[in-house]
């Protein structure tokens, strides 16, 4: 299976998905899939599956069906979802 490294898998998403200012926390599973979170207030008001419909679609635009191949799951945050405080019990 082929890899893709995590700045190329970036610099995809950021074009491809026209992200403003994202953060990325990605990171190279066993096996060379991408996986990790996507943040950028470009996913504002957008639904969870609307987002996953999106990333999907870019990737698929860019390494077409081998895209499951070179990456793992990908969840996309606002800058509000991602920098929320967790309560401890």
């Amino acid at each position: 299976m082929a890899k893709i490294s995590k700045k190329k898998l970036q610099e995809v998403l950021k074009r491809r998905l026209k992200l403003k200012a994202p953060v990325f926390e990605l990171e190279v599973q066993p096996g060379g899939k991408v996986s990790g979170s996507v943040i950028s207030n470009s996913f504002e008001r957008m639904k969870d599956s609307d987002r996953q419909r999106k990333i999907w679609h870019a990737l698929d635009a860019e390494f077409g069906s081998d895209s499951v191949h070179y990456v793992g799951i990908l969840l996309a945050y606002t800058d509000a979802e991602w920098n929320v405080e967790l309560q401890e019990q």
